[in-house]
């Protein structure tokens, strides 16, 4: 004799049901996605903690350093050797703005951007007033040569596409694992007609 538990159950795996199931897979989407938010989150740590904490300047440009593995540094300090010197092709090559700033208390630091730029730098040594190229930087007071460049989209583009994409992770993964366990209810798809009695009986019109 059926006991009304083993009834619904009967009654809810019957056709016309679907439960999605792998909750665990589901959990590891969740678990991906913060753990995404997380790493970008790190990456703009010193960033946000500079603009809210930091010290405020304006840094004008210096010098640019073109690097590649194995091979010395090469230090630019004027457009036309820094035109000169451009990679059309070659991508192994990196180039870092450097720039100079002070602090309130009148000190002067040369401080590399945080983003490097392929091909050519990111920015000029001049600008198109023909005055040197100069950005806001945020410091740490207590270590000036800590520096962050808010204005550079480089700095906030990575770690914010991760931690937009780890969100994703996580509303997707939060929606399938609450359906998981859920049944839902397929719609009602009738069964073909036969052929030979699509058009009913013999001598219907």
């Amino acid at each position: 004799m059926s006991t009304p538990e083993k009834k619904d159950a009967q009654e809810l795996f019957e056709p016309g049901y679907y439960i999605p199931g792998h909750a665990g897979r589901k959990l590891l989407i969740i678990l991906c996605g913060i753990l995404l938010v997380l790493f970008g989150i790190s990456q703009m740590r010193t960033p946000l903690r500079l603009l809210f904490t930091g010290g405020k300047a304006r840094a004008e440009a210096a010098s640019v350093i073109k690097t590649k593995p194995g091979l010395p540094d090469v230090i630019l300090t004027n457009d036309l050797d820094i035109r000169a010197r451009q990679e059309t092709r070659d991508r192994s090559y990196t180039f870092w703005n450097e720039f100079r700033f002070q602090d309130s208390g009148g000190r002067e630091f040369v401080v590399r951007a945080e983003v490097g730029s392929k091909l050519k730098p990111l920015y000029p040594i001049v600008d198109e007033d023909g005055l040197p190229t100069s950005l806001p930087v945020h410091y740490d007071p207590r270590h000036p040569e800590t520096v962050s460049f808010p204005t550079i989209f480089s700095t906030w583009f990575a770690p914010g596409a991760l931690v937009i994409i780890g969100l994703g992770f996580i509303l997707i993964g939060s929606f399938l694992f609450y359906w998981a366990g859920k049944p839902i209810e397929l719609p009602h798809i009738p069964a073909p007609l036969d052929a030979s009695t699509a058009h009913g009986p013999p001598g219907a019109t």
